[in-house]
Parts: structure tokens; C-alpha cells; sequence
């Protein structure tokens, strides 16, 4: 599984490369629009602060011409930006379109909350599907279980489309890797937390406490 930033503020990407962890950031309009004024200087600088891939998202939903104008446009802006479509009729058919016009495009369709979206993205050639399965559950107050339904109907009719799940907290990541999601990406907050644990933090001072209530401050030799 990889595991994906989801942010537009290179400090937070930065940060979050530095610990090792990530594979490639994702960004939505929501995210863009609070990196400043200049959406192209936004996006470069996520590009430039990332490991790997950016998933960016056009803008609009239902004029078919503008979200693939939009497409060919970032994809010539970097071919490291895997370009959001969004779900509905003009999204799936502007994806279609565009996998016959620019074949190397990379196109994922975003705002998926249901098994049969996810089929129609999969059919359609879609490389990722984003199930918003965090967000979903956010809203109805309950666990949704999509990732494994959906991973077994793309392997039931040979869809080589990824499944990238949106995580919350550590207990929603542990349940969308156990399901087999592709890809998780998290907010910067929730990322922290995934090293974090109340019984870790006990172990460890009582270790501590131990080991310096007999030899103070000394470690072992260091080399």
C-alpha cells in the first residue's frame, strides 16, 4: 500500500518526506485554494515538495469539454500530476475521451461513495478510483465497507484500476490496509498520529525512568 500527503503546503509535505513515509501527495480544490492566490505557483510548489506523484483535480463537474481542457492542460503541466476527474456522467465520459486522445494520461475519478461508481470508473479505464470512504463515514456516522467490494469486482472483470482510500485516524487506516486499498492518503494531522500510541508513550518513560534512575543521563557508547 502506498501512502499518500494530503495537502497543498510544502512545509507539510516536506515534513512528512522527511520521516520517510510517503509515496506522493494528493491535493482537491479545497486544498488549492488555500495555498495563496496563484493556483499554478501552488501546484508547482507541491510538485517540487513531493516524492512522487500529484493527484490534482479540475475544476467543474458537468460541462464534458471544460474538465478535458482542463486535463490536457495539467497533464502538459507535469506528466508527474495524476489529473481527478470527478464522478458523474460528464467526468466517466470526459475519461473515456481522454484515454483515446492522450493515451499515456493518467486519470483517476474522485468523489466516489458508492460500489457502483466505482465499477463505472473502473469499466471506463480509470488508473484510480478515490473512494471517499473517510469523509463518507464522517458524514453518515457510520463504518463503510467499500474498499474490499469494490477490490474484488475489479479483479472479478480484470480492472487494473487502484483502489485510493481517504484515512482519518489510525484505526480507519488499519482497516482500509487490512481491506487491501491501494493507496491511503491523510491529512498532515492524522499522519502524526499513526506514530503515536498511549501505551507506547508508557513503555517508554517507564524505560527511561529506569535506565536514568541508575545511570543518569549516560547512553550506551556511541560511534
Amino acid at each position: 500500500m502506498q501512502l499518500f500527503i494530503d495537502s497543498s503546503n510544502p512545509k507539510e509535505i516536506l515534513q512528512a518526506r522527511e520521516w520517510g513515509i510517503i509515496d506522493g501527495v494528493t491535493t482537491n480544490p479545497t486544498l488549492i485554494s488555500k495555498g495563496g492566490n496563484d493556483m499554478q505557483e501552488t501546484l508547482r510548489r507541491v510538485l517540487e515538495a513531493s516524492p512522487g506523484p500529484v493527484f490534482c483535480q479540475v475544476i467543474g463537474w458537468r460541462d464534458r469539454e471544460r474538465l478535458k481542457s482542463q486535463a490536457r492542460w495539467l497533464h502538459r503541466f507535469s506528466e508527474r500530476i495524476i489529473v481527478k476527474l470527478p464522478m458523474g456522467a460528464a467526468g466517466i465520459q470526459a475519461l473515456i475521451e481522454l484515454k483515446k486522445e492522450i493515451p499515456g494520461i493518467r486519470l483517476a475519478v474522485t468523489a466516489v461513495a458508492s460500489v457502483a461508481q466505482a465499477y463505472l470508473c473502473g469499466k471506463a479505464g480509470a488508473e484510480v478510483v478515490a473512494i471517499f470512504n473517510g469523509p463518507l463515514e464522517l458524514e453518515l456516522d457510520q463504518e463503510v465497507n467499500l474498499i474490499a467490494p469494490v477490490k474484488q469486482i475489479f479483479r472479478n472483470y480484470g480492472f487494473p484500476t487502484r483502489v485510493l482510500s481517504a484515512g482519518r485516524y489510525p484505526g480507519s487506516f488499519g482497516k482500509y490496509a487490512v481491506a487491501g486499498t491501494d493507496i491511503c492518503t491523510m491529512r498532515f494531522e492524522f499522519l502524526k498520529l499513526l506514530f503515536e500510541h498511549a501505551f507506547t508513550d508508557k513503555r517508554m518513560n517507564g524505560f527511561l525512568a529506569d535506565w536514568k534512575s541508575v545511570f543518569g543521563e549516560q547512553v550506551w557508547p556511541e560511534t
